[in-house]
Protein backbone atom coordinates (compact mmCIF):
# COMPACT_ATOMS: atom_id res chain seq x y z
CA UNK A 1 0.00 0.00 0.00
CA UNK A 2 2.76 2.47 0.91
CA UNK A 3 4.62 1.73 -2.29
CA UNK A 4 1.44 2.27 -4.29
CA UNK A 5 0.75 5.63 -2.60
CA UNK A 6 4.33 6.79 -3.16
CA UNK A 7 4.13 5.78 -6.82
CA UNK A 8 0.87 7.69 -7.23
CA UNK A 9 2.37 10.80 -5.65
CA UNK A 10 5.34 10.59 -7.99
CA UNK A 11 2.97 10.24 -10.95
CA UNK A 12 1.25 13.46 -9.87
CA UNK A 13 4.41 15.49 -10.42
CA UNK A 14 4.53 15.35 -14.25
CA UNK A 15 0.76 15.89 -14.38
CA UNK A 16 0.94 19.06 -12.30
CA UNK A 17 4.06 20.29 -14.12
CA UNK A 18 2.32 19.80 -17.47
CA UNK A 19 -0.77 21.60 -16.18
CA UNK A 20 1.31 24.50 -14.89
CA UNK A 21 3.09 24.82 -18.24
CA UNK A 22 -0.18 24.78 -20.20
CA UNK A 23 -1.88 27.44 -18.08
CA UNK A 24 1.28 29.58 -18.08
CA UNK A 25 1.49 29.54 -21.88
CA UNK A 26 -2.25 30.11 -22.33
CA UNK A 27 -2.09 33.26 -20.24
CA UNK A 28 0.72 34.60 -22.45
CA UNK A 29 -0.78 33.78 -25.85
CA UNK A 30 -4.22 35.27 -25.16
CA UNK A 31 -4.48 38.67 -26.89
CA UNK A 32 -4.05 41.66 -24.60
CA UNK A 33 -1.66 42.68 -21.88
CA UNK A 34 -2.10 42.82 -18.12
CA UNK A 35 -0.40 46.21 -18.04
CA UNK A 36 -3.12 47.70 -20.28
CA UNK A 37 -5.73 46.93 -17.62
CA UNK A 38 -3.58 48.04 -14.71
CA UNK A 39 -2.67 51.33 -16.43
CA UNK A 40 -6.17 51.99 -17.72
CA UNK A 41 -5.97 55.71 -16.98
CA UNK A 42 -2.41 56.43 -18.16
CA UNK A 43 -1.16 53.69 -20.52
CA UNK A 44 1.89 55.52 -21.87
CA UNK A 45 4.55 53.44 -23.59
CA UNK A 46 7.20 54.41 -21.05
CA UNK A 47 5.00 53.61 -18.06
CA UNK A 48 4.01 50.27 -19.62
CA UNK A 49 7.65 49.32 -20.09
CA UNK A 50 8.42 50.28 -16.50
CA UNK A 51 5.48 48.25 -15.18
CA UNK A 52 6.38 45.22 -17.31
CA UNK A 53 9.87 45.36 -15.82
CA UNK A 54 8.42 45.61 -12.29
CA UNK A 55 6.18 42.59 -12.89
CA UNK A 56 8.90 40.59 -14.63
CA UNK A 57 6.93 40.43 -17.89
CA UNK A 58 9.87 41.76 -19.90
CA UNK A 59 11.86 38.57 -19.33
CA UNK A 60 11.89 35.67 -21.82
CA UNK A 61 8.97 33.26 -21.35
CA UNK A 62 11.12 30.34 -20.25
CA UNK A 63 12.75 32.52 -17.59
CA UNK A 64 9.37 33.75 -16.35
CA UNK A 65 8.14 30.17 -16.06
CA UNK A 66 11.23 28.92 -14.25
CA UNK A 67 11.07 31.81 -11.76
CA UNK A 68 7.40 31.13 -11.07
CA UNK A 69 7.62 27.33 -10.82
CA UNK A 70 10.72 27.65 -8.67
CA UNK A 71 8.75 29.83 -6.28
CA UNK A 72 5.90 27.30 -6.24
CA UNK A 73 8.31 24.52 -5.25
CA UNK A 74 9.42 26.66 -2.30
CA UNK A 75 5.86 27.57 -1.30
CA UNK A 76 5.78 31.01 -2.93
CA UNK A 77 2.87 31.23 -5.38
CA UNK A 78 3.71 34.78 -6.36
CA UNK A 79 2.19 38.21 -5.82
CA UNK A 80 -1.10 39.38 -7.30
CA UNK A 81 -0.77 42.02 -10.01
CA UNK A 82 -3.85 43.85 -8.72
CA UNK A 83 -3.70 43.67 -4.93
CA UNK A 84 0.10 43.50 -4.56
CA UNK A 85 -0.51 40.86 -1.90
CA UNK A 86 0.65 37.24 -1.88
CA UNK A 87 -1.54 35.03 -4.05
CA UNK A 88 -1.86 32.56 -1.19
CA UNK A 89 -3.78 35.19 0.81
CA UNK A 90 -6.58 35.23 -1.77
CA UNK A 91 -6.68 31.43 -1.81
CA UNK A 92 -6.85 31.22 1.99
CA UNK A 93 -9.63 33.81 2.08
CA UNK A 94 -11.85 32.16 -0.55
CA UNK A 95 -11.20 28.42 -0.15
CA UNK A 96 -13.37 28.00 3.01
CA UNK A 97 -16.37 29.36 1.10
CA UNK A 98 -15.94 26.93 -1.79
CA UNK A 99 -15.25 23.98 0.54
CA UNK A 100 -18.38 24.75 2.58
CA UNK A 101 -20.49 24.99 -0.57
CA UNK A 102 -19.04 21.73 -1.91
CA UNK A 103 -19.69 19.91 1.38
CA UNK A 104 -23.30 21.06 1.55
CA UNK A 105 -23.87 20.15 -2.11
CA UNK A 106 -22.24 16.73 -1.60
CA UNK A 107 -24.50 16.08 1.39
CA UNK A 108 -27.54 16.99 -0.71
CA UNK A 109 -26.37 14.67 -3.49
CA UNK A 110 -25.84 11.71 -1.15
CA UNK A 111 -29.04 12.19 0.84
CA UNK A 112 -31.14 12.41 -2.32
CA UNK A 113 -29.32 10.06 -4.69
CA UNK A 114 -28.64 6.93 -2.65
CA UNK A 115 -32.19 6.26 -1.38
CA UNK A 116 -33.79 7.07 -4.74
CA UNK A 117 -31.20 5.00 -6.61
CA UNK A 118 -31.72 2.00 -4.34
CA UNK A 119 -35.52 2.22 -4.50
CA UNK A 120 -35.39 2.64 -8.27
CA UNK A 121 -33.25 -0.50 -8.58
CA UNK A 122 -35.19 -2.78 -6.23
CA UNK A 123 -38.51 -1.55 -7.68
CA UNK A 124 -37.38 -1.72 -11.29
CA UNK A 125 -40.02 -0.86 -13.92
CA UNK A 126 -42.53 0.36 -11.32
CA UNK A 127 -43.96 3.85 -10.92
CA UNK A 128 -41.20 4.66 -8.40
CA UNK A 129 -38.51 3.68 -10.90
CA UNK A 130 -40.07 5.74 -13.68
CA UNK A 131 -40.52 8.72 -11.36
CA UNK A 132 -36.92 8.58 -10.12
CA UNK A 133 -35.48 8.32 -13.63
CA UNK A 134 -37.69 11.15 -14.88
CA UNK A 135 -36.59 13.46 -12.07
CA UNK A 136 -32.94 12.64 -12.72
CA UNK A 137 -33.27 13.41 -16.44
CA UNK A 138 -34.86 16.78 -15.65
CA UNK A 139 -32.16 17.59 -13.08
CA UNK A 140 -29.43 16.75 -15.59
CA UNK A 141 -31.09 18.76 -18.35
CA UNK A 142 -31.47 22.06 -16.49
CA UNK A 143 -28.20 24.06 -16.40
CA UNK A 144 -27.02 25.25 -13.00
CA UNK A 145 -26.96 28.89 -14.04
CA UNK A 146 -30.59 28.73 -15.19
CA UNK A 147 -31.79 26.90 -12.08
CA UNK A 148 -29.83 29.29 -9.87
CA UNK A 149 -31.41 32.30 -11.54
CA UNK A 150 -34.89 30.81 -11.13
CA UNK A 151 -34.52 30.07 -7.42
CA UNK A 152 -33.47 33.67 -6.82
CA UNK A 153 -36.10 35.36 -9.01
CA UNK A 154 -39.19 33.26 -8.20
CA UNK A 155 -39.11 33.63 -4.37
CA UNK A 156 -38.42 37.35 -4.79
CA UNK A 157 -41.38 37.82 -7.15
CA UNK A 158 -43.96 35.65 -5.35
CA UNK A 159 -42.94 35.95 -1.69
CA UNK A 160 -40.65 38.98 -1.59
CA UNK A 161 -37.76 36.92 -0.20
CA UNK A 162 -34.17 36.96 -1.39
CA UNK A 163 -31.16 35.17 0.11
CA UNK A 164 -28.63 37.27 2.06
CA UNK A 165 -26.13 38.93 -0.26
CA UNK A 166 -23.35 39.51 2.27
CA UNK A 167 -21.28 36.49 3.21
CA UNK A 168 -20.96 35.61 6.89
CA UNK A 169 -18.79 32.70 8.08
CA UNK A 170 -20.66 29.85 9.73
CA UNK A 171 -18.72 30.28 12.98
CA UNK A 172 -19.83 33.94 13.25
CA UNK A 173 -23.50 33.84 12.15
CA UNK A 174 -24.57 30.21 11.60
CA UNK A 175 -28.20 30.99 10.76
CA UNK A 176 -27.37 33.71 8.23
CA UNK A 177 -24.68 31.49 6.73
CA UNK A 178 -27.13 28.62 6.24
CA UNK A 179 -29.69 31.00 4.74
CA UNK A 180 -27.13 32.00 2.15
CA UNK A 181 -25.85 28.49 1.38
CA UNK A 182 -28.93 26.27 1.27
CA UNK A 183 -30.15 27.49 -2.12
CA UNK A 184 -26.81 27.24 -3.99
CA UNK A 185 -26.26 23.85 -2.34
CA UNK A 186 -29.57 22.61 -3.74
CA UNK A 187 -28.78 24.05 -7.17
CA UNK A 188 -25.38 22.34 -7.39
CA UNK A 189 -26.55 19.20 -5.62
CA UNK A 190 -29.43 18.70 -8.06
CA UNK A 191 -27.32 17.72 -11.06
CA UNK A 192 -24.80 15.87 -8.87
CA UNK A 193 -27.55 13.82 -7.21
CA UNK A 194 -29.05 12.96 -10.61
CA UNK A 195 -25.73 11.58 -11.85
CA UNK A 196 -25.15 9.69 -8.61
CA UNK A 197 -28.68 8.29 -8.54
CA UNK A 198 -28.43 6.86 -12.05
CA UNK A 199 -25.07 5.27 -11.27
CA UNK A 200 -26.40 3.79 -8.00
CA UNK A 201 -29.37 2.29 -9.81
CA UNK A 202 -27.38 0.76 -12.68
CA UNK A 203 -24.62 -0.59 -10.40
CA UNK A 204 -27.10 -2.15 -7.98
CA UNK A 205 -29.09 -3.73 -10.81
CA UNK A 206 -25.92 -5.28 -12.21
CA UNK A 207 -24.95 -6.76 -8.84
CA UNK A 208 -28.48 -8.04 -8.20
CA UNK A 209 -28.17 -10.22 -11.30
CA UNK A 210 -25.06 -12.02 -10.00
CA UNK A 211 -25.18 -15.70 -9.03
CA UNK A 212 -24.16 -15.15 -5.40
CA UNK A 213 -27.18 -12.88 -4.89
CA UNK A 214 -29.51 -15.63 -6.10
CA UNK A 215 -27.66 -18.08 -3.84
CA UNK A 216 -28.18 -15.82 -0.84
CA UNK A 217 -31.88 -15.59 -1.61
CA UNK A 218 -32.08 -19.37 -2.04
CA UNK A 219 -30.58 -19.83 1.44
CA UNK A 220 -33.57 -18.02 2.91
CA UNK A 221 -32.17 -14.53 3.50
CA UNK A 222 -34.75 -11.80 3.31
CA UNK A 223 -34.73 -9.53 0.27
CA UNK A 224 -33.94 -6.54 2.49
CA UNK A 225 -30.93 -8.33 3.99
CA UNK A 226 -29.65 -9.40 0.58
CA UNK A 227 -29.85 -5.86 -0.77
CA UNK A 228 -28.39 -4.00 2.22
CA UNK A 229 -25.75 -6.50 3.40
CA UNK A 230 -24.57 -8.05 0.15
CA UNK A 231 -25.61 -6.23 -3.00
CA UNK A 232 -25.31 -2.61 -1.89
CA UNK A 233 -21.73 -2.75 -0.64
CA UNK A 234 -20.47 -4.45 -3.79
CA UNK A 235 -22.29 -1.96 -5.99
CA UNK A 236 -20.69 1.06 -4.31
CA UNK A 237 -17.31 0.91 -6.10
CA UNK A 238 -18.52 2.59 -9.33
CA UNK A 239 -20.66 4.93 -7.21
CA UNK A 240 -17.63 6.00 -5.17
CA UNK A 241 -15.69 6.58 -8.39
CA UNK A 242 -18.38 8.92 -9.69
CA UNK A 243 -18.80 10.58 -6.29
CA UNK A 244 -15.07 11.32 -6.07
CA UNK A 245 -15.14 12.99 -9.47
CA UNK A 246 -18.27 14.93 -8.48
CA UNK A 247 -16.72 16.20 -5.25
CA UNK A 248 -13.60 17.33 -7.11
CA UNK A 249 -15.84 18.99 -9.67
CA UNK A 250 -17.82 20.72 -6.91
CA UNK A 251 -14.62 22.11 -5.40
CA UNK A 252 -13.36 23.41 -8.72
CA UNK A 253 -16.50 24.02 -10.75
CA UNK A 254 -18.64 26.34 -8.61
CA UNK A 255 -17.66 29.43 -10.60
CA UNK A 256 -21.07 30.33 -12.03
CA UNK A 257 -23.01 29.44 -8.89
CA UNK A 258 -20.73 31.51 -6.68
CA UNK A 259 -21.17 34.46 -9.02
CA UNK A 260 -24.98 34.14 -9.13
CA UNK A 261 -25.33 33.90 -5.35
CA UNK A 262 -22.60 36.46 -4.60
CA UNK A 263 -20.40 33.99 -2.72
CA UNK A 264 -16.75 35.08 -2.40
CA UNK A 265 -15.31 31.66 -3.18
CA UNK A 266 -12.38 30.30 -5.13
CA UNK A 267 -14.33 30.05 -8.37
CA UNK A 268 -15.34 33.70 -8.27
CA UNK A 269 -11.76 34.67 -7.42
CA UNK A 270 -10.63 32.83 -10.55
CA UNK A 271 -13.18 34.60 -12.74
CA UNK A 272 -12.12 38.00 -11.37
CA UNK A 273 -8.45 37.12 -11.93
CA UNK A 274 -9.14 36.13 -15.54
CA UNK A 275 -10.99 39.39 -16.18
CA UNK A 276 -8.06 41.34 -14.68
CA UNK A 277 -5.34 39.26 -16.36
CA UNK A 278 -3.89 38.56 -12.93
CA UNK A 279 -1.45 35.89 -14.15
CA UNK A 280 -0.05 34.75 -10.77
CA UNK A 281 -3.53 34.34 -9.26
CA UNK A 282 -4.88 32.42 -12.26
CA UNK A 283 -1.86 30.12 -12.41
CA UNK A 284 -2.01 29.35 -8.70
CA UNK A 285 -5.75 28.69 -8.75
CA UNK A 286 -5.59 26.34 -11.75
CA UNK A 287 -2.67 24.49 -10.19
CA UNK A 288 -4.72 24.10 -7.01
CA UNK A 289 -7.66 22.76 -9.03
CA UNK A 290 -5.37 20.20 -10.64
CA UNK A 291 -4.04 19.15 -7.23
CA UNK A 292 -7.59 18.71 -5.91
CA UNK A 293 -8.50 16.46 -8.85
CA UNK A 294 -5.42 14.26 -8.51
CA UNK A 295 -5.83 13.95 -4.74
CA UNK A 296 -9.52 13.11 -5.14
CA UNK A 297 -8.67 10.35 -7.62
CA UNK A 298 -6.10 8.94 -5.21
CA UNK A 299 -8.61 8.98 -2.33
CA UNK A 300 -11.17 7.18 -4.51
CA UNK A 301 -8.66 4.49 -5.51
CA UNK A 302 -7.69 3.89 -1.88
CA UNK A 303 -11.33 3.61 -0.82
CA UNK A 304 -11.77 0.56 -3.08
CA UNK A 305 -9.85 -1.60 -0.59
CA UNK A 306 -12.29 -0.59 2.15
CA UNK A 307 -15.32 -1.52 0.05
CA UNK A 308 -13.76 -4.71 -1.33
CA UNK A 309 -10.98 -6.26 0.84
CA UNK A 310 -10.01 -8.56 -2.04
CA UNK A 311 -8.49 -5.58 -3.85
CA UNK A 312 -4.75 -5.35 -3.33
CA UNK A 313 -2.37 -2.57 -4.31
CA UNK A 314 1.03 -3.53 -5.64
Amino acid sequence: MRLYIMRRFLNMIPTLVGLSLIVFLLMRVIPGDATDLILEESPTAQRKDELRAELGLDRPLHEQYLVWIGGVVHGDLGTSFWTNKPVIDGIKRTTPVTVELALFASAVALIVALPIGIISAVRQDTIWDYLGRSVSIVALSVPNFYLGTLVIILPAVFWGWVPPVTYRPIWEEPLRNLQQFWLPSLVIGASASATLMRMTRSALLEVMRQDYIRTAQAKGLTFRSVVLKHALKNSLIPVVTIFGALVAGLLTGTVITETIFNLPGLGRLTIDAIAQRDYPQIQANVLLFGLVYTMANLAVDLSYAVLNPRIRYG
